[in-house]
């Protein structure tokens, strides 16, 4: 009975622990580029645009089109024809030859049918054509940037949601290791007054600090909560959803150099990217402002089998075909192609300010997450000394206090002292893992 009492526990146990998935951040990211709904969004985009580039390529090849008719005509043009003899003249008297001759009428009711292919080519536009599909292939590379734009900013926000997980944890951990601190000092003061050492506001004094402790505890525990919910959203998952970070908040020192990241973020940065796309697209389109003053020329051919059509031969099947070619040339149009040579003018002008701003963006992108982590590395360093000496200082004060040397509020405020080095040891880590991550965002490269 114990033995199958022990089994089922086992089996319950391993249920529960199902329903907690474990995630390492590499693993979280991988899985909000896999799922994540904006992300999602994106991709059709981009199947879109590269919909369009196929459209526009057609343009560019003959376009073939057949049509076909069959009707029945009560107009039907008949032929009758005969031939008469040649005579000569001066004896009148038939030669031999003889000459047709025929009547048209249109009165019968018959079938008439036709098929035809027709073809036709624009060989000359002036540039529309090609330069439209080079601009809509542009369009398709920008809508590119744009999905590793959005992929770039998922996995920043996973990374922030998931160090707001560790910080919320870790947060909630020191609230608890604190809690468990003042409740043995407590425990202390609470014997040392029962044998008459202490007095009774020792006691307290101590008892009221570990209740002001309890609200901390439970916001620190809701913020766990949130914490969750928020990486979970980030990961396209239930939000209710336990989920266990397997990776720990920890300081790992990283070699950087501001110039070379610069340098980097203009190379590799998507937003960059976009924008010198956008600058050939407007070079390309200044070339097709001046289409307007220019023939646009094509080639024409058509193939046509008919039957019950014409003069003659109307029972017969009949093919008939022809070639050329054929050109429009606009002689005058209002002003409307000065108008868009200046309108591609302006948006040469107007994309050259935009992407020196992008330029400019992205330099003080990059100093700003890089003086943010180094800023982050000095606290780092600065509270790791601060919570070595706190916890040396609990430790005298309690000692102290046990042998009459020190009171219990040099104690309580020793307690105090460690836990706020602690949480500000924390939030340094945290805040230098997201500032990192910031920075690989701002530089566009992963930074070991």
């Amino acid at each position: 009975m114990k033995r199958i009492l022990s089994i089922c526990l086992v089996v319950l146990a391993g249920s529960a622990g199902l329903m907690a998935e474990e995630y390492s951040l590499q693993q979280a990211v991988n899985l909000a580029l896999k799922q994540n709904a904006g992300l999602q969004g994106v991709k059709y985009r981009v199947a879109a645009s590269q919909a369009q580039v196929t459209t526009v390529r057609g343009s560019l090849v003959p376009g073939l089109s057949v049509s076909g008719s069959a009707m029945r005509m009560s107009n039907l043009y008949n032929t009758s024809v005969s031939f008469l003899p040649v005579l000569d003249g001066t004896t009148f008297a038939p030669t031999g030859d003889v000459v047709p001759s025929g009547s048209v009428s249109a009165d019968r009711v018959g079938n008439a049918y036709a098929g035809k292919l027709s073809a036709i080519w624009p060989i000359y536009t002036g540039g529309r054509v090609w330069q439209g599909y080079q601009i809509t292939k542009l369009s398709r590379d920008i809508s590119l940037q744009s999905y590793d734009s959005c992929q770039a900013k998922v996995v920043f926000d996973v990374k922030q949601a998931y160090y707001d997980l560790l910080l919320a944890q870790s947060f909630n951990q020191v609230t608890q290791e604190a809690v468990t601190s003042i409740q043995k000092h407590v425990d202390r003061v609470k014997a040392l007054y029962q044998n008459g050492i202490v007095s009774k506001y020792d006691l307290l004094r101590a008892e009221v600090q570990l209740s002001n402790l309890q609200p901390r505890l439970i916001q620190t525990q809701n913020a766990v909560a949130l914490a969750k919910q928020a990486l979970n959203m980030n990961l396209n998952r239930d939000l209710n959803g336990d989920i266990i970070p397997t990776d720990s908040m920890q300081y790992l020192p990283v070699e950087v150099d501001s110039a070379a990241l610069k340098k980097a973020a203009l190379e590799t940065r998507p937003e960059y990217k976009s924008i010198i796309l956008r600058q050939k697209i407007v070079d390309k389109a200044k070339l097709t402002s001046f289409a307007g003053y220019q023939p646009a020329i094509s080639l024409l051919a058509d193939y046509t089998y008919y039957k019950g059509q014409g003069y003659t031969d109307i029972d017969k099947w009949q093919k008939t075909w022809d070639v050329g070619i054929a050109a429009s040339w606009s002689l005058f149009d209002g002003g409307a192609s000065i108008g868009k040579i200046r309108e591609a003018r302006a948006n040469q002008n107007q994309i050259r300010l935009a992407r020196e701003q992008v330029e400019d963006w992205i330099e003080l992108e990059v100093t700003a997450g890089y003086l943010t982590m180094k800023a982050s590395e000095k606290t780092i360093f600065s509270q790791q000394r601060s919570v070595e000496q706190a916890q040396e200082a609990l430790k005298i004060a309690q000692a102290r206090y046990e042998s009459g040397q020190a009171t219990n509020l040099d104690v309580l405020d020793a307690q105090l002292a460690l836990t706020q080095a602690q949480t500000n040891r924390i939030q340094a880590v945290h805040d230098y893992l997201v500032s990192l991550a910031k920075l690989e965002k701002a530089a566009g490269i992963t930074l070991k």
